[in-house]
């Protein structure tokens, strides 16, 4: 099966306004995303496809951080401290 945003199966949006069909595509065009993108104001916004693909995007962590404080956020992009994240110390039985 071809990935989603691929040539063969591309993400299909619909939106309802102009603004909205441009912010997406511009989204997709970062991604290098292929998309179908339909205008239809009176129907509801679906973007399944996008979110779908973009879950799908590697996120991309330093190999070696530098030093890290354990109150600094975690570098692996969690939003989270980095003694609650990928410095936490595991619990001793």
């Amino acid at each position: 099966m071809a990935t989603i945003g691929s040539k063969t199966r591309p993400i299909i949006l619909r939106v309802q306004d102009e603004a909205r069909a441009e912010e997406v595509s511009m989204i997709c065009d970062a991604h290098g995303f292929q998309f179908i993108v339909g205008i239809e104001p009176d129907k509801p916004e679906n973007l399944f496809d996008l979110k779908k693909a973009l879950k799908s995007v590697p996120i991309q962590v330093p190999e070696k951080p530098l030093k890290v404080s354990p109150n600094d956020y975690c570098p692996c992009g969690s939003n989270k401290k980095y003694k609650n994240c990928c410095g936490a110390i595991p619990a001793r039985a």
